[in-house]
């Protein structure tokens, strides 16, 4: 009886053990390799959901700047700043408002556009940081290795201007330049993090101001809505 309590005792000690260390740090590398191949992964998922998001952002604001133009029959103007990755809106107020009344032609030249005397900011919001995608990630323009640049509805490119592009809506929703003109706008926009894989643009018809989203597709060459 001794030898089987014994017996019994020893083989108990065997199985309430637990895993030998050579197990243990077996596991943990495994463990370490998996996690070493999965957050790279969740990092670049996480910068093309990001980058995804940022052409739409710019398209909702310049959408909302053009309803109020259209809304308070007046000139509004869209900002955006690519030194500091920020969309700036500006109402002029220049109808309809005493002193401040002026044309398009006269707003245009006048001290400080689009910040003039009678001009009020809607909203300054940054595109960039705050959780979001890094402000150092954010690219202006066409990525290299892209020879598309110019998009299907023939709009090129706008060029920064001291860092900045305007879009001034007109009270029926058109953009025109000082000549009264129609002028059309496209902001092109990449991350430099992965340039091909996030090109895209937003783009504003000057006749109409309709404004589109296009994202450029890898396999067709091409910048598509």
């Amino acid at each position: 009886m001794k030898a089987q309590v014994a017996t019994g005792k020893a083989q108990g000690w065997q199985s309430n053990s637990g895993r030998s260390l050579m197990e243990m740090l077996a596991v943990v590398a495994i463990a370490s390799i998996l996690t070493a191949v999965a957050v790279p992964q969740v990092i670049s998922a996480r910068r093309l959901i990001r980058s995804t998001a940022l052409p739409r952002e710019v398209a909702s604001h310049i959408r909302y700047a053009r309803q109020q133009a259209m809304s308070q029959r007046q000139a509004v103007t869209f900002q955006y700043d690519d030194a500091t990755k920020q969309v700036t809106i500006y109402d002029h107020n220049n109808v309809n408002n005493g002193g401040c009344n002026m044309t398009w032609t006269q707003l245009v030249a006048a001290s400080g556009f689009p910040a003039t005397a009678c001009t009020t900011t809607l909203l300054s919001v940054p595109l960039a940081g705050s959780g979001g995608l890094p402000t150092s990630e954010v690219s202006y323009g066409v990525p290299a290795g892209i020879s598309v640049t110019t998009l299907s509805d023939t709009t090129p490119p706008t060029a920064l201007t001291s860092s900045k592009v305007y879009i001034t809506f007109q009270p029926d929703g058109s953009v025109i330049d000082a000549a009264g003109a129609p002028l059309s706008r496209a902001l092109f926009f990449y991350n430099n993090k992965v340039p091909t894989q996030t090109a895209s643009a937003v783009s504003v018809l000057g006749v109409s101001g309709r404004v589109r989203v296009w994202r450029y597709d890898t396999n067709a060459s091409a910048y598509a809505e």
